[in-house]
């Protein structure tokens, strides 16, 4: 878990920390959010093996919804991959992206802290 208190923990706990300040920074930009966004709303519970429970976050259905060019698209889709916070496959000539299960739990788990300390604090 990363919140015990032995030192390899502790390393894990400042490594999350720096990850997902590393994705808070690169989901800052409007349009990577939004695409992101929609790959975790579609995406979540897919298999990219079997590509089954793809809806909507395959990149041509995300450039139609979000109205985007295909280089925009993939530039930005690539930073996300880069950046740990999707995984992508392609089949034929279609590329379809989940999120990264380890990084949203990460994510969460700051976010929960800090809601944590927030709540703690307010009963002060």
């Amino acid at each position: 878990m990363i919140y015990n208190t032995s030192q390899n923990h502790i390393m894990n706990k400042q490594q999350t920390f720096r990850s997902v300040q590393q994705a808070f920074d690169m989901l800052g930009n409007p349009l990577r959010f939004a695409i992101f966004m929609n790959i975790a709303r579609e995406g979540c519970d897919c298999d990219l093996e079997s590509q089954q429970g793809y809806a909507g976050n395959c990149v041509t259905g995300i450039m139609r919804e979000l109205k985007i060019p295909q280089s925009t698209a993939s530039s930005y889709i690539n930073d996300l991959v880069s950046w740990g916070l999707i995984e992508c496959k392609k089949n034929g000539k279609f590329l379809y992206c989940k999120p990264k299960k380890e990084t949203l739990i990460a994510m969460k788990s700051v976010i929960d802290s800090c809601l944590l300390r927030a709540a703690r604090m307010a009963k002060v």
